[in-house]
């Protein structure tokens, strides 16, 4: 296919397609919805009103994972099983982005072109996040899987998944990669810092070691880690989490969108950010949005209010509705289940940014 822009004078050709190799790490708490949230990005993809993007594996283990991921979500309505062991995964999400184009006159215009991300994501159990391993109740060394986090997409704590023997790689491993990718997906999950308040616990220690091994390559004194952030406060369709949204003011909803589901302006998600961390009785997350900002540039980091499964859409409902909402409900067994269709809330988002982010660059 040829790309080309007729002007009056001359023929200006287009720039061609772009393609931007870029490595992005998962980054977030047992049970802030890392799992879920990777198994939903085939579903927000086809959801998207952009009819450019779309995602594919590029080796089999890859795809493997979204063809099983997404049938449990969508066929089953399950929870995707507890990440255990660490995992490679490496996809090409295709869209198209806008670069500037010189034309006649001095004049610079912005451009449609098809760009192509490569992602070389490692999913690892939350637990390798740990900054200090936690103590028993009696003050010993913690048992394998004693951490146990809340909520009903728990996707990486497992009572009998161990400290993580047999994984591929370490926690040395880990730190590496994360230290090497261009891309952070960092998840919050406010629901568990309410619970636990142990957010910036998950959190401090994966910054510091990034920064030990990234600052010292430093060519300029003073400069901050080179990635760029996309922050996601996961959960946004439970109702403890959308009631703040919509008692405090920060509830919108998008007027190209026929189901009117609410969501969070991307202007307005890290304040709300801020403010669930202030509600938070316990923890320390506060300390979680002023790192960001001292050790990333500012126009690198981004905050996204998202929700893998989205909010309950009945059979005879077109519309989102107020008064029954909640899309995942607990069994008296204790395990949750999906009650209707997925409709992802800012999944691909961040990774669209993200990619524009990189092939900008």
């Amino acid at each position: 296919m040829r790309y080309g822009v007729v002007t009056t004078s001359n023929r200006v050709p287009a720039p061609g397609p772009v393609r931007s190799l870029g490595r992005i790490g998962l980054w977030g708490a047992p049970g802030s919805g890392k799992t879920t949230y990777l198994a939903a990005l085939q579903i927000a993809v086809n959801r998207a009103q952009d009819r450019n993007l779309m995602i594919f594996g590029v080796d089999d283990s890859s795809t493997d994972f979204l063809v099983e991921n997404t049938a449990m979500l969508t066929r089953e309505r399950r929870f995707p099983a507890a990440t255990v062991l660490q995992q490679q995964l490496s996809w090409v999400l295709q869209l198209q982005t806008e670069v500037p184009v010189r034309r006649p006159l001095r004049r610079t215009v912005m451009t449609p072109v098809p760009l192509e991300l490569n992602i070389d994501l490692l999913d690892a159990p939350g637990r390798q996040f740990d900054s200090v391993p936690s103590l028993t109740e009696d003050g010993g060394q913690p048992q394998p899987g004693s951490g146990g986090a809340l909520g009903f997409d728990d996707d990486d704590d497992d009572e009998d998944g161990g400290d993580g023997a047999g994984s591929v790689g370490t926690e040395d491993s880990l730190m590496d990669s994360m230290a090497g990718c261009d891309g952070l997906l960092l998840l919050f999950d406010p629901i568990r810092e309410w619970q636990r308040g142990d957010a910036y616990n998950y959190f401090q220690g994966t910054l510091l070691r990034i920064a030990q091994r990234r600052m010292a390559e430093r060519t300029r004194p003073g400069s901050k880690l080179p990635h760029y952030v996309a922050v996601c406060v996961t959960k946004f369709d439970e109702p403890d989490v959308y009631r703040r949204a919509r008692i405090n003011g920060y509830r919108s909803f998008a007027t190209d969108d026929p189901a009117m589901f609410p969501r969070v302006r991307e202007e307005d998600a890290e304040r709300f950010f801020a403010e669930l961390c202030r509600e938070a009785a316990r923890g320390d997350a506060d300390l979680v949005r002023n790192a960001l900002h001292r050790y990333f540039e500012p126009d690198r980091v981004r905050f996204f209010v998202t929700s893998a499964i989205g909010f309950y859409l009945g059979k005879r409902s077109t519309r989102f509705q107020e008064q029954d909402f909640q899309n995942a409900v607990q069994e008296p067994s204790g395990e949750f289940r999906i009650r209707g269709p997925i409709h992802p809330i800012n999944v691909v988002e961040p990774l669209v940014w993200l990619g524009q982010s990189l092939a900008a660059r």
